[in-house]
C-alpha cells in the first residue's frame, strides 16, 4: 500500500519529536546514581571490626571516629565510661550507654559517697564548665590572712601586666582535681599493722566517641588518704575512682571526697614542707601548742583583731591528735582532712583554743591546749585549716576542702610533778609547765591563781618602792636618760615571774640545756648554804605554802642571768 505523502510542514514536526524523544530517554540512563562501578577491594585483617555476634561490619569511614564496639580482652584494661552513646550502624535507642552511674562533676563543687571495694565510680567534668577568663595570680584572687582579719573582700589588682595570648588560653583551660578518703575498711583480726589497700584515681580526656590510649589514662594511687592531679584540656575530661578488692581480715568500704575546680589550685590540700606548729610543753596529761606568726603586724590593736576574729568563731585552725598504737583508724589518712576530722571525734581528748602575742616578735598566734592524754604516751599531731577563710598562708591558696600540715611527734612527762598552766594576769609570759603537785591535777586555775597571786604581792611592794623615785620628772632630774621607770617594771617583772615560776621538766628529761637543781652547791666563793636551809623541816616548811605534800625530784629550767 502506498504510505500516505506528508506535506513539508509534518515532515519537519515528526523528526524534531522523534530527536527530543530520544535526548529525554538518554538523558534519564546517563544519569550518576545509576553508574554502578563494582570491583573487590582487600581489606587487612586488623581493620575488620567484629560486633558482639561475630558477624563482621566493615570498618568505618575515616571521617568518622572509630566505633567502640569491643571485647574485654586479656591484658586490656577496662573502662566502662568509654562506652559511648552514639554508633554509626545500630539506633541509639536501643543500644547505648546506661549514664545512671556517671556523676557529674561541677567546679569548686565537692562531692561525697560511699564505695564498696571492687567498685568503681564514674565521674565526667564537662569542657563547657572551663574557664573562659585566664586565671589570676594567688596574690591576685585570693585574700591574704591579713585580709581575712581586716575584712577586706576585694581582689588587688597589679597594673602594666601583660600576658600572651597562649599563656591565657593555657591558664583558662587548666583543671585541678583533688580528692580525700574520710573513711576505710576497718580489720576483724588484731594482728593487723598495716592500713587498708588505698583508693585509686583515673584521669583521661576524651572527645565524641574516641577511645583513648592506655598511655594517655593517668592513674593516682591515694596516698594516706589524699590525691591530686592537674592537666590542661579543652575536652571533656573523665574520672573514676576504683576500689580495690578486700583480703581475708578486713571489712567494710571506703567514703571519699572529690573535687574538680577550674581556678586558684587544688580544693583539697596538704602541705609535706612545713608544721606551722611549735610544741611549747607538756604535763602528764596536756600538751600546748602556738602556730606560726599569724601576722607580720605587731602591736595591740592587731592583736585584737585576732582575738574578735576567734571570738566570733573564726579561727581557721584544727588540731588533731591521736596515740601511737601499732594499729589505729587513723593509718593511711594522715593527710585527709575529713578523716583526721572523723577520727579525732571518736576519742576523749578535748582541745582548747586561744590566741597569744608570747614567744618573741609581739606577733599574734594560734594556740592550742590539748588535754586528755595518758602519761608517757608517744603522740602524732596535725594543725590543719579548714578553708572556711578564703584566705593565703605561706603564699598558697587554702582550698575550700580545707588543708593539712606536716605531722609532728611528741611525748608525754611521765609523773604528775609538773603541770601546764598559761594566761596567767601578772605573769602573762609564762605558758609552760611549772611546778606542781597531785593537789592541782585536776585544778589547773587553782594553781594559776597561786601563782599569780604571789607575783601580784611581790609587785605591789616593788610598785611601792619604784614611786619614791622621781620618774616623771626633767631630765636632768631623772635617774637614768637611757632607761626610765617603764623599763625598770618590765625587767623586775620578767626576773620575778621566771624566778617565782620556774619552768618545770620531767626527772627522766636528757635535754643539753638542763641543769639539776643545785643543792647543797658550794657558791662561786667556796661557801656553802645555810645548813638550815636544807633540812626537812624546812623544805615542808617552805613546799607546804602551795602544796599538801613534798613534791618529787624534778629538774627545774631556770634562766641564768649576768650579775
Amino acid at each position: 500500500m502506498q504510505l500516505p505523502k506528508r506535506t513539508p510542514l509534518q515532515s519537519r514536526l515528526l523528526a524534531f519529536a522523534t530527536a527530543t524523544s530520544l535526548v529525554a530517554v538518554f538523558s534519564i540512563c546517563f544519569q550518576a546514581n545509576h553508574l554502578v562501578y563494582a570491583a573487590e577491594i582487600p581489606v587487612l585483617p586488623e581493620a575488620i571490626q567484629h560486633s558482639d555476634f561475630e558477624a563482621s561490619i566493615p570498618p568505618t569511614p575515616p571521617d568518622d571516629p572509630p566505633l567502640d564496639i569491643r571485647h574485654e580482652t586479656k591484658g586490656e584494661e577496662h573502662f566502662d565510661a568509654l562506652y559511648a552513646p552514639d554508633f554509626a550502624y545500630f539506633d541509639q535507642s536501643l543500644v547505648g550507654r546506661q549514664e545512671d552511674d556517671l556523676q557529674e562533676l561541677k567546679s569548686d563543687q565537692m562531692i561525697r559517697m560511699d564505695i564498696m571495694p571492687n567498685t568503681t565510680r564514674h565521674f565526667r567534668f564537662k569542657k563547657s564548665q572551663l574557664s573562659e577568663r585566664a586565671i589570676m595570680p594567688k596574690t591576685q584572687s585570693a585574700r591574704t590572712i591579713e585580709d581575712v582579719i581586716n575584712g577586706s573582700t576585694e581582689d588587688s589588682s597589679i597594673e602594666g601586666t601583660e600576658t600572651h595570648e597562649s599563656e591565657k588560653r593555657q591558664a583558662q583551660n587548666q583543671l585541678w582535681i583533688s580528692g580525700n578518703t574520710c573513711r576505710q575498711p576497718t580489720p576483724t583480726i588484731m594482728l593487723v599493722t598495716d592500713p587498708p589497700p588505698p583508693l585509686k584515681l583515673s584521669v583521661w580526656t576524651q572527645t565524641g566517641n574516641a577511645r583513648p590510649k592506655l598511655s594517655d589514662v593517668k592513674n593516682i594511687t591515694f596516698e594516706s588518704g589524699y590525691v591530686n592531679y592537674t592537666l590542661s584540656t579543652n575536652q571533656d575530661v573523665f574520672v573514676t575512682v576504683e576500689a580495690p578488692s578486700l583480703t581475708q581480715g578486713w571489712n567494710g568500704s571506703w567514703h571519699f571526697e572529690l573535687a574538680a575546680t577550674v581556678e586558684n589550685g587544688y580544693y583539697h590540700g596538704y602541705d609535706n614542707d612545713t608544721q606551722f606548729i611549735y610544741m611549747v610543753d607538756t604535763d602528764s596529761d596536756s600538751t600546748l601548742f602556738i602556730t606560726h606568726n599569724l601576722s607580720t603586724n605587731t602591736g595591740a590593736e592587731e592583736f585584737a583583731k585576732w582575738q574578735e576574729m576567734h571570738a566570733s568563731g573564726q579561727m581557721p585552725f584544727d588540731i588533731y591528735a591521736f596515740p601511737d598504737d601499732k594499729w589505729s583508724p587513723l593509718m593511711g589518712l594522715e593527710r585527709s582532712y575529713c578523716g583526721l576530722k572523723e577520727q579525732f571525734e571518736g576519742n576523749n581528748m578535748s582541745v582548747t583554743t586561744s590566741m597569744t602575742n608570747n614567744f618573741g616578735l609581739d606577733t599574734p598566734k594560734g594556740q592550742f591546749h590539748v588535754q586528755g592524754l595518758k602519761t608517757s604516751t608517744n603522740y602524732t599531731g596535725f594543725l590543719a585549716l579548714n578553708g572556711n577563710a578564703n584566705m593565703t598562708i605561706d603564699g598558697t591558696l587554702v582550698g575550700k576542702g580545707g588543708r593539712v600540715f606536716q605531722s609532728f611527734q611528741w611525748q608525754t612527762k611521765a609523773d604528775d610533778t609538773c603541770q601546764v598552766i598559761f594566761g596567767l594576769e601578772e605573769c602573762s609570759s609564762v605558758a609552760y609547765a611549772v611546778p606542781s603537785s597531785t593537789e592541782w591535777k585536776n585544778n589547773d586555775k587553782g594553781l594559776i591563781a597561786f601563782y599569780d597571786d604571789l607575783a601580784k604581792k611581790y609587785m605591789q611592794n616593788f610598785n611601792r618602792s619604784l614611786a619614791q623615785v622621781a620618774c616623771e620628772t626633767a631630765s636632768t632630774a631623772q635617774y637614768s636618760l637611757a632607761r626610765n621607770c617603764h623599763n625598770c617594771t618590765t625587767d623586775y617583772k620578767a626576773w620575778l615571774c621566771t624566778v617565782l615560776i620556774p619552768r618545770c621538766e620531767d626527772w627522766t628529761a636528757t635535754d643539753p640545756w638542763l641543769h639539776p637543781r643545785n643543792i647543797n652547791t658550794p657558791f662561786p666563793n667556796g661557801s656553802l648554804p645555810d645548813s638550815g636551809g636544807m633540812d626537812l623541816k624546812f623544805n615542808d616548811t617552805i613546799h607546804g605554802i602551795f602544796m599538801s605534800e613534798p613534791p618529787n625530784a624534778r629538774t627545774e629550767l631556770r634562766e641564768e642571768r649576768s650579775a
